[in-house]
């Protein structure tokens, strides 16, 4: 498997493109918020307030979200400009999936009105809230929600613009306001007003409290019916690489030491893996130059969706393979009735796909809901036929996956109900339908009510410039919001120490968090055939390490490497060799990249484009160790997604960028 090719997965997804950071753009007139309605006062006019996000983003998107933090700035009375929100006026939350603000008033007062105003401009990842949630309280423990204000422009929507969340009508006692609103990327906004009376008018009465919402506040367990019984599920990638065919065409042997537990010497002396996820890769895309996630320049089409199905279903490799090595393996445990659970990826049915193909002999526009829903159920029907046709006595269908990281609402109005109708039609079956969003991706706090039977997050550590303590902050989110948690080794753990005490940091947060045993795992790897074969198959002890300590992972018995210290990880060392995010991103045509350097020596900072060619050197030779900070013009280059990568000795780090022209 090349290198590029798994870039893709994790690198090329739509919702990558989400992590932006942001800057600010130049100072614009401020104006004067709106005026209070005649009889009435502005009740927090100036009042502090606090912030507090459903879910931590201390270790992961706190840092780019307070470039944009401006303490007071909700309630100083000035309204930010209509086309910037970099105008110093706004304020910007990043990621979190929804966030509370609240303002104690001092006195119990009579609230009539409630507002705040947001700002849109999707071509920077900064998006309407789906709905604000105004509430009330006398005490700040007992809440009344007194409405729910939905956005009236839809995200879809490609313009810059404003819009304000009214809700009116009230005459309420309250000494605290609350507001929720969601975040799925960046959320801007730069005026909470709440319009009434100081005090107690004749009339007020106190709302009744609102049962306050619950979380699970407990990981989905191994083997929940919520995921069809699954516990260590390993990520199978499979499909169209026309540059070499082998790496989609997962064999037995490939395949036979993520079933069964291989010694060095092959003998099999226990399951290893009981479950497979089998996925399309990202980087070569699809036949047509589509691709199966959502991208709405290159859609894919009903052939693309054909060949993937039936790339899946070859008897000679993929399941046909896996089916044969869980035989091969049962037979030498003598277990005759274990069957292997497989998980099979439902492709994003992009609405620019308005000549899709012909399903059921019909034409289907992707444009519309209702075509969607038809070549999903078409997609899954096929495979369910398929599936019985070749009548494997080793595995066990459990469902469907979902192979978009997030929910685009920002593409399609109806991407709920979509969702919702796939996972109804799903359970109609008698399977159960499942997601993996990336880190903190939009909707992902709604991943029940959006259609899901389970959810497993990716903690995304090993992959973004996050601190250790993010693979914590990860396993709090999921375990409140009762989701499995996804364990990624990186493709390069089989030639880079620094990944290879990633993948372990993954297990030894598992100990301390307790995910070892309690959530249900998805295990991101390389693919064609994966590192964990590699590992496996490797006379490189400290390799060779990584499958046996996974292996004791899924088992519950791995044991960190030392008994006190784990899972707690120092303070970062501003000697420490590091790369960060690009920024802006998007960006056209100039971007900033940060680099730090742990020592004197050669370094290299290099662009790469999504088939791996170099395009463009940054900088290149010997410089001391420190801090350095590179302005990039990509003036002479085409929009798309590059890579950029910083290398020192045996050092090396990558990240995306995305220009737009």
């Amino acid at each position: 498997m090349t290198r590029q090719a798994l870039l893709s997965w994790r690198d090329l997804v739509s919702f990558a493109a989400l992590s932006f950071v942001l800057t600010a753009s130049p100072a614009f007139a401020a104006s004067s918020a709106p005026a209070p309605p005649a009889g009435m006062v502005n009740l927090v006019q100036g009042m502090a307030y606090t912030v507090t996000p459903l879910v931590s983003t201390q270790y992961s998107f706190a840092k780019a979200e307070a470039k944009y933090y401006t303490p007071g700035a909700l309630t100083d009375g000035i309204i930010g400009s209509p086309t910037s929100f970099g105008d110093g006026v706004w304020q910007g939350f990043y990621h979190g999936g929804n966030c509370s603000v609240v303002i104690d008033m001092g006195r119990v007062n009579t609230v009539h009105r409630m507002q705040e105003r947001f700002i849109h401009d999707p071509a920077a990842g900064v998006y309407f809230p789906r709905e604000v949630t105004y509430a009330l309280s006398i005490n700040d423990t007992d809440w009344s929600v007194v409405g729910t204000v939905y956005s009236q422009i839809p995200l879809t929507s490609p313009t810059v613009e404003t819009q304000t969340y009214l809700l009116s009508g009230l005459n309420y006692q309250a000494r605290y306001v609350k507001m929720t609103f969601t975040v799925d990327v960046w959320v801007f906004a730069d005026e909470f007003q709440v319009f009434g009376n100081t005090g107690i008018v004749d009339g007020a009465t106190v709302p009744p409290v609102t049962p306050p919402t619950t979380y699970p506040d407990a990981y989905l367990p191994p083997g929940s019916p919520k995921v069809g019984g699954i516990k260590n599920m390993v990520l199978m990638y499979n499909g169209y690489y026309p540059s070499n065919p082998a790496v989609g065409q997962n064999t037995v042997a490939e395949l036979t030491p993520y079933v069964g537990y291989e010694s060095t010497s092959g003998n099999i002396s226990d399951f290893m893996f009981d479950s497979f996820l089998f996925l399309p890769f990202v980087a070569a895309g699809a036949p047509s130059g589509g691709m199966y996630y959502c991208s709405t320049v290159h859609p894919t089409v009903l052939s693309d969706w054909e060949y993937y199905l039936d790339n899946t279903f070859q008897s000679t490799y993929n399941l046909g393979a896996l089916n044969t090595a869980t035989g091969n393996v049962k037979k030498i445990l003598d277990q005759p009735s274990y069957k292997a659970k497989v998980e099979i990826a439902i492709p994003y049915p992009t609405p620019t796909a308005t000549n899709f193909g012909n399903v059921n002999g019909v034409p289907e526009d992707l444009s519309m809901l209702s075509d969607r829903e038809q070549v999903i159920k078409w997609y899954i029907n096929t495979a369910i036929s398929k599936w019985d046709s070749a009548g494997y006595s080793n595995l066990d269908l459990a469902g469907f996956y979902w192979y978009e990281e997030g929910a685009d609402f920002d593409v399609d109005d109806s991407e709920a109900a979509m969702l919702q109708y796939t996972g109804d039609y799903v359970r109609s079956l008698g399977k159960v339908f499942t997601w993996i969003p990336s880190y903190q991706s939009s909707g992902f706090e709604d991943w029940d009510s959006l259609g899901f039977d389970g959810a497993i997050m990716q903690p995304n550590y090993v992959f973004d410039n996050f601190p250790e303590q993010e693979l914590g902050e990860a396993a709090d989110a999921c375990k409140k919001l009762g989701m499995g948690v996804e364990i990624e080794v990186h493709w390069d753990a089989t030639t880079d120490s620094t990944y290879r005490n990633k993948y372990y940091a993954y297990l030894n947060y598992g100990v301390t968090k307790g995910y070892m045993t309690d959530a249900v795992h998805a295990f991101y790897q390389n693919g064609g055939p994966g590192t964990f074969y590699d590992c496996c198959t490797s006379t490189d002890p400290q390799l060779r390490a990584i499958y046996d300590q996974t292996y004791k992972f899924i088992k519950g018995i791995y044991t960190p490497p030392t008994a006190t210290g784990i899972g707690e990880a120092p303070v970062r060392d501003p000697g420490r060799f590091d790369l960060g995010d690009n920024y802006p991103n998007p960006f056209n045509p100039s971007t900033t990249i940060d680099v730090a350097l742990s020592k004197n020596g050669a370094m290299s900072l290099k662009i790469y484009d999504v088939l791996g060619q170099l395009v463009k050197v940054v900088d290149e030779g010997y410089r001391d160790r420190g801090e350095y900070t590179y302005d990039v013009n990509m003036n002479d280059f085409a929009s798309g997604i590059y890579f950029y990568t910083l290398r020192q000795g045996a050092d090396s780090m990558t990240r995306k960028m995305i220009l737009i022209r």
